[in-house]
Protein backbone atom coordinates (compact mmCIF):
# COMPACT_ATOMS: atom_id res chain seq x y z
CA UNK A 1 0.00 0.00 0.00
CA UNK A 2 2.73 2.74 1.50
CA UNK A 3 4.73 1.35 -2.29
CA UNK A 4 2.29 2.00 -4.20
CA UNK A 5 1.48 5.26 -2.71
CA UNK A 6 5.34 6.52 -3.30
CA UNK A 7 5.14 4.72 -7.20
CA UNK A 8 2.01 6.20 -8.08
CA UNK A 9 3.37 9.99 -7.72
CA UNK A 10 6.73 9.44 -9.11
CA UNK A 11 5.09 11.17 -12.55
CA UNK A 12 3.28 13.89 -11.14
CA UNK A 13 6.40 14.89 -8.59
CA UNK A 14 8.89 14.79 -11.70
CA UNK A 15 6.72 17.02 -13.48
CA UNK A 16 6.72 18.97 -10.24
CA UNK A 17 10.11 19.31 -10.04
CA UNK A 18 10.77 19.92 -13.76
CA UNK A 19 7.71 23.12 -13.88
CA UNK A 20 10.00 24.15 -10.32
CA UNK A 21 13.38 24.33 -12.40
CA UNK A 22 11.43 26.09 -15.67
CA UNK A 23 9.92 28.63 -13.02
CA UNK A 24 13.31 29.90 -11.43
CA UNK A 25 15.32 29.81 -14.96
CA UNK A 26 12.27 31.93 -16.01
CA UNK A 27 12.57 34.20 -12.86
CA UNK A 28 16.31 34.67 -13.57
CA UNK A 29 15.95 35.64 -17.20
CA UNK A 30 12.92 38.16 -16.32
CA UNK A 31 15.09 40.17 -14.06
CA UNK A 32 17.12 42.15 -16.34
CA UNK A 33 20.13 44.57 -16.11
CA UNK A 34 22.20 47.45 -18.22
CA UNK A 35 25.44 48.17 -18.40
CA UNK A 36 27.00 51.52 -20.46
CA UNK A 37 30.30 50.80 -20.64
CA UNK A 38 33.39 51.87 -22.86
CA UNK A 39 35.86 48.95 -24.58
CA UNK A 40 38.86 49.31 -26.85
CA UNK A 41 38.12 49.19 -30.42
CA UNK A 42 40.91 46.50 -32.11
CA UNK A 43 41.53 47.64 -35.94
CA UNK A 44 43.08 45.35 -38.11
CA UNK A 45 44.03 46.72 -41.57
CA UNK A 46 44.26 44.26 -44.96
CA UNK A 47 48.11 43.42 -46.34
CA UNK A 48 49.54 45.98 -48.21
CA UNK A 49 48.10 48.98 -45.87
CA UNK A 50 48.37 50.60 -42.10
CA UNK A 51 46.20 52.15 -39.96
CA UNK A 52 47.74 55.94 -39.84
CA UNK A 53 45.11 56.98 -38.07
CA UNK A 54 41.27 56.76 -36.28
CA UNK A 55 39.14 59.14 -35.49
CA UNK A 56 38.01 57.28 -32.05
CA UNK A 57 39.76 53.88 -30.73
CA UNK A 58 37.32 53.68 -27.92
CA UNK A 59 33.90 52.73 -27.89
CA UNK A 60 31.11 53.05 -26.05
CA UNK A 61 27.84 50.72 -25.63
CA UNK A 62 24.78 50.62 -24.14
CA UNK A 63 23.63 46.72 -23.17
CA UNK A 64 20.98 45.37 -21.68
CA UNK A 65 19.96 41.34 -20.90
CA UNK A 66 19.53 38.83 -18.57
CA UNK A 67 21.25 40.56 -14.99
CA UNK A 68 23.65 37.43 -14.34
CA UNK A 69 24.76 37.82 -18.20
CA UNK A 70 24.93 41.48 -17.89
CA UNK A 71 27.05 40.75 -14.67
CA UNK A 72 29.46 38.28 -16.85
CA UNK A 73 29.62 41.13 -19.22
CA UNK A 74 31.11 43.41 -16.82
CA UNK A 75 33.55 41.02 -15.35
CA UNK A 76 35.12 40.59 -18.54
CA UNK A 77 34.84 44.11 -19.86
CA UNK A 78 37.18 44.87 -16.53
CA UNK A 79 39.41 41.79 -17.04
CA UNK A 80 39.42 43.56 -20.77
CA UNK A 81 37.91 40.25 -22.57
CA UNK A 82 35.29 42.07 -24.10
CA UNK A 83 36.47 43.69 -27.61
CA UNK A 84 35.36 45.75 -30.28
CA UNK A 85 36.60 44.04 -33.24
CA UNK A 86 37.07 45.74 -37.00
CA UNK A 87 38.33 44.08 -39.89
CA UNK A 88 38.84 46.72 -42.87
CA UNK A 89 38.17 44.61 -46.09
CA UNK A 90 40.57 44.65 -48.98
CA UNK A 91 40.85 47.41 -50.86
CA UNK A 92 42.38 47.04 -54.53
CA UNK A 93 41.62 50.74 -55.89
CA UNK A 94 44.32 52.08 -53.77
CA UNK A 95 46.38 55.43 -55.54
CA UNK A 96 47.06 57.50 -52.81
CA UNK A 97 49.97 57.10 -50.68
CA UNK A 98 47.33 57.69 -47.35
CA UNK A 99 43.30 57.86 -47.60
CA UNK A 100 40.45 58.29 -45.51
CA UNK A 101 37.89 55.36 -45.21
CA UNK A 102 34.64 55.43 -43.35
CA UNK A 103 33.48 52.41 -41.61
CA UNK A 104 30.19 51.49 -39.65
CA UNK A 105 30.34 49.86 -36.75
CA UNK A 106 26.93 47.26 -35.68
CA UNK A 107 26.65 44.13 -33.51
CA UNK A 108 28.55 41.64 -35.70
CA UNK A 109 31.74 43.96 -34.44
CA UNK A 110 31.15 42.69 -30.99
CA UNK A 111 31.33 39.50 -29.29
CA UNK A 112 28.14 39.29 -27.02
CA UNK A 113 26.19 36.50 -26.54
CA UNK A 114 22.80 36.31 -28.29
CA UNK A 115 20.77 36.80 -24.79
CA UNK A 116 22.61 40.54 -24.70
CA UNK A 117 20.46 43.46 -26.71
CA UNK A 118 23.11 46.29 -27.82
CA UNK A 119 20.87 49.73 -27.22
CA UNK A 120 23.39 52.06 -27.79
CA UNK A 121 26.56 52.64 -29.92
CA UNK A 122 28.57 55.63 -29.90
CA UNK A 123 29.83 56.47 -32.03
CA UNK A 124 28.69 54.23 -35.03
CA UNK A 125 31.20 55.24 -37.24
CA UNK A 126 34.69 55.43 -37.55
CA UNK A 127 36.70 57.52 -40.25
CA UNK A 128 40.61 55.83 -40.93
CA UNK A 129 43.20 57.05 -42.32
CA UNK A 130 44.96 54.23 -44.37
CA UNK A 131 48.21 54.76 -45.48
CA UNK A 132 50.16 52.55 -48.36
CA UNK A 133 53.43 50.44 -47.13
CA UNK A 134 56.49 50.30 -48.61
CA UNK A 135 60.24 48.77 -47.50
CA UNK A 136 63.40 51.33 -47.10
CA UNK A 137 66.47 50.91 -45.31
CA UNK A 138 67.11 53.62 -42.53
CA UNK A 139 69.78 54.38 -40.44
CA UNK A 140 69.99 53.37 -36.48
CA UNK A 141 70.17 55.39 -33.59
CA UNK A 142 71.17 54.12 -30.41
CA UNK A 143 68.62 54.83 -27.61
CA UNK A 144 69.56 55.00 -23.88
CA UNK A 145 68.39 55.62 -20.65
CA UNK A 146 70.23 55.77 -17.15
CA UNK A 147 73.76 56.51 -16.23
CA UNK A 148 76.49 54.32 -15.39
CA UNK A 149 77.39 53.20 -11.58
CA UNK A 150 79.18 56.21 -9.78
CA UNK A 151 82.62 56.66 -10.93
CA UNK A 152 82.63 54.75 -14.37
CA UNK A 153 81.54 56.07 -17.75
CA UNK A 154 81.23 55.31 -21.61
CA UNK A 155 84.09 55.71 -23.22
CA UNK A 156 82.80 54.41 -26.61
CA UNK A 157 80.09 52.74 -27.89
CA UNK A 158 79.41 50.74 -31.36
CA UNK A 159 77.03 49.03 -32.95
CA UNK A 160 75.64 46.59 -36.18
CA UNK A 161 73.93 46.76 -38.13
CA UNK A 162 73.93 49.96 -38.86
CA UNK A 163 71.15 50.38 -41.62
CA UNK A 164 68.10 48.13 -40.90
CA UNK A 165 65.12 47.31 -43.69
CA UNK A 166 61.78 48.83 -42.34
CA UNK A 167 58.59 48.62 -43.75
CA UNK A 168 55.86 51.60 -42.83
CA UNK A 169 53.68 54.58 -44.54
CA UNK A 170 55.16 55.44 -47.77
CA UNK A 171 54.44 59.13 -47.01
CA UNK A 172 56.38 58.82 -43.55
CA UNK A 173 59.30 56.99 -45.13
CA UNK A 174 59.86 59.67 -47.94
CA UNK A 175 60.52 61.67 -44.29
CA UNK A 176 62.30 58.96 -42.60
CA UNK A 177 66.30 58.80 -42.25
CA UNK A 178 66.50 57.16 -38.97
CA UNK A 179 64.62 55.08 -36.63
CA UNK A 180 65.22 53.77 -32.88
CA UNK A 181 66.28 51.45 -31.08
CA UNK A 182 64.54 50.04 -27.63
CA UNK A 183 65.40 51.81 -24.70
CA UNK A 184 68.80 50.36 -23.28
CA UNK A 185 68.92 50.85 -19.79
CA UNK A 186 72.71 51.22 -19.04
CA UNK A 187 71.72 52.38 -15.05
CA UNK A 188 74.73 51.10 -12.77
CA UNK A 189 76.89 49.09 -15.87
CA UNK A 190 80.40 49.16 -14.66
CA UNK A 191 83.42 47.89 -16.51
CA UNK A 192 82.39 44.68 -15.29
CA UNK A 193 79.67 44.60 -18.66
CA UNK A 194 82.61 45.21 -20.82
CA UNK A 195 82.37 40.96 -20.73
CA UNK A 196 78.85 40.54 -21.19
CA UNK A 197 78.68 42.39 -23.99
CA UNK A 198 77.60 42.78 -27.17
CA UNK A 199 73.53 43.18 -25.99
CA UNK A 200 71.26 42.60 -28.19
CA UNK A 201 68.09 44.86 -28.42
CA UNK A 202 65.04 45.53 -30.93
CA UNK A 203 64.00 48.25 -32.86
CA UNK A 204 60.93 50.81 -32.23
CA UNK A 205 57.99 49.88 -33.46
CA UNK A 206 56.70 52.95 -34.40
CA UNK A 207 57.91 56.26 -36.01
CA UNK A 208 56.35 59.72 -34.18
CA UNK A 209 55.29 62.28 -37.13
CA UNK A 210 53.40 65.58 -36.07
CA UNK A 211 50.37 66.03 -38.44
CA UNK A 212 47.96 68.73 -38.43
CA UNK A 213 49.20 70.12 -34.98
CA UNK A 214 48.61 66.36 -33.62
CA UNK A 215 51.79 63.97 -32.72
CA UNK A 216 50.85 60.78 -34.34
CA UNK A 217 52.85 57.24 -33.87
CA UNK A 218 52.64 55.24 -36.70
CA UNK A 219 53.49 51.60 -37.14
CA UNK A 220 56.14 50.36 -38.88
CA UNK A 221 57.74 46.54 -38.96
CA UNK A 222 61.03 45.67 -38.69
CA UNK A 223 62.48 42.27 -38.01
CA UNK A 224 66.57 42.85 -37.86
CA UNK A 225 68.31 43.02 -34.11
CA UNK A 226 71.01 45.24 -33.83
CA UNK A 227 73.71 44.16 -31.80
CA UNK A 228 75.33 47.07 -29.26
CA UNK A 229 78.92 47.56 -27.39
CA UNK A 230 79.51 49.46 -24.77
CA UNK A 231 83.54 49.97 -24.15
CA UNK A 232 83.23 50.98 -19.79
CA UNK A 233 85.60 52.80 -18.00
CA UNK A 234 86.58 54.44 -15.21
CA UNK A 235 85.71 57.68 -14.86
CA UNK A 236 89.14 60.22 -14.90
CA UNK A 237 89.17 63.10 -12.32
CA UNK A 238 91.88 65.61 -10.97
CA UNK A 239 91.52 66.28 -7.31
CA UNK A 240 93.78 69.10 -5.16
CA UNK A 241 94.78 67.53 -1.50
CA UNK A 242 95.86 70.06 0.99
CA UNK A 243 98.00 70.33 4.12
CA UNK A 244 100.10 66.66 3.00
CA UNK A 245 102.72 66.89 5.42
CA UNK A 246 106.27 66.63 4.45
CA UNK A 247 108.22 64.05 6.54
CA UNK A 248 111.71 64.05 6.93
CA UNK A 249 114.42 60.90 6.95
CA UNK A 250 117.78 60.93 7.42
CA UNK A 251 119.78 58.09 9.38
CA UNK A 252 119.22 57.36 12.93
CA UNK A 253 122.73 58.94 14.43
CA UNK A 254 122.06 62.12 12.13
CA UNK A 255 123.82 65.01 14.30
CA UNK A 256 122.16 67.69 11.76
CA UNK A 257 119.34 69.90 12.38
CA UNK A 258 116.91 70.07 9.13
CA UNK A 259 114.49 72.72 8.57
CA UNK A 260 112.03 72.90 5.93
CA UNK A 261 110.62 76.13 4.30
CA UNK A 262 107.20 74.19 3.81
CA UNK A 263 105.87 71.83 6.17
CA UNK A 264 102.83 71.16 4.28
CA UNK A 265 102.17 70.87 0.70
CA UNK A 266 99.41 70.62 -2.09
CA UNK A 267 99.50 67.81 -3.97
CA UNK A 268 97.21 67.79 -7.35
CA UNK A 269 96.46 64.08 -8.63
CA UNK A 270 94.88 62.58 -11.35
CA UNK A 271 93.44 59.32 -12.39
CA UNK A 272 90.41 56.88 -11.36
CA UNK A 273 87.23 59.24 -9.65
CA UNK A 274 86.45 56.28 -7.45
CA UNK A 275 90.15 56.12 -5.79
CA UNK A 276 90.58 59.90 -5.67
CA UNK A 277 87.07 59.95 -3.81
CA UNK A 278 88.36 57.61 -1.39
CA UNK A 279 91.84 58.68 -0.93
CA UNK A 280 92.38 61.84 1.87
CA UNK A 281 95.43 63.87 3.02
CA UNK A 282 96.11 61.56 6.00
CA UNK A 283 97.03 58.36 3.37
CA UNK A 284 99.45 60.28 1.47
CA UNK A 285 103.20 59.43 2.80
CA UNK A 286 105.27 62.57 1.47
CA UNK A 287 108.49 62.98 2.37
CA UNK A 288 112.35 64.43 2.22
CA UNK A 289 115.54 61.95 2.49
CA UNK A 290 118.56 63.94 3.35
CA UNK A 291 120.68 61.05 3.85
CA UNK A 292 123.01 61.67 0.65
CA UNK A 293 123.29 65.69 1.47
CA UNK A 294 126.69 66.97 3.12
CA UNK A 295 125.82 69.39 6.12
CA UNK A 296 125.41 72.56 6.36
CA UNK A 297 123.88 74.47 3.54
CA UNK A 298 120.91 74.62 2.07
CA UNK A 299 119.46 72.36 -0.74
CA UNK A 300 116.21 72.26 -3.17
CA UNK A 301 115.11 68.69 -2.91
CA UNK A 302 112.22 66.85 -4.55
CA UNK A 303 109.23 65.57 -2.11
CA UNK A 304 109.37 61.85 -2.48
CA UNK A 305 104.97 60.94 -2.55
CA UNK A 306 104.16 57.17 -2.31
CA UNK A 307 100.41 57.11 -3.68
CA UNK A 308 98.40 54.32 -4.45
CA UNK A 309 98.92 52.23 -8.08
CA UNK A 310 96.65 54.37 -10.80
CA UNK A 311 97.35 57.25 -9.50
CA UNK A 312 99.34 60.28 -11.18
CA UNK A 313 101.28 63.95 -9.69
CA UNK A 314 99.53 66.26 -11.73
CA UNK A 315 102.38 68.64 -13.45
CA UNK A 316 105.54 68.97 -11.77
CA UNK A 317 106.74 66.73 -8.79
CA UNK A 318 106.94 68.88 -5.86
CA UNK A 319 109.92 70.25 -4.35
CA UNK A 320 110.96 72.27 -0.94
CA UNK A 321 113.38 74.60 0.32
CA UNK A 322 115.51 72.10 2.73
CA UNK A 323 118.48 73.87 5.16
CA UNK A 324 120.83 71.76 7.16
CA UNK A 325 122.00 73.65 10.02
CA UNK A 326 124.17 73.90 13.46
CA UNK A 327 125.30 70.52 14.93
CA UNK A 328 123.31 69.29 18.01
CA UNK A 329 125.21 69.46 21.06
CA UNK A 330 125.41 66.16 22.64
CA UNK A 331 125.14 66.37 26.73
CA UNK A 332 128.39 64.64 28.02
Amino acid sequence: MIKDFFIGNIRAKSMALIMAVALWFYAINKHTGDIREDIQLIINAPSGLTIMDTSSSIITIGLSGPQNIIDQISNMIKDNKLKARLDIPEINDVEEDNFKRTFRLTRRNFNLPQEIRLNTLVPNEIEITLGRLESKYVKVQIQKKGTPAPGYEINSEFFYPGEVLITGPVNILNEADTINTSLINIRGITSEQNRTFPWVVDIENTISIMKDDKLINVPIKCEEEINVWFHVTEKMDTKTFDNVKVNIFHPVNYDFRVKLKEEHISLCLNGPKLMLDMLSAKDIMAFIDVSSLSPPGPYNQPIICNIPEGLEIEGNPPESHVEIVETIVKNK
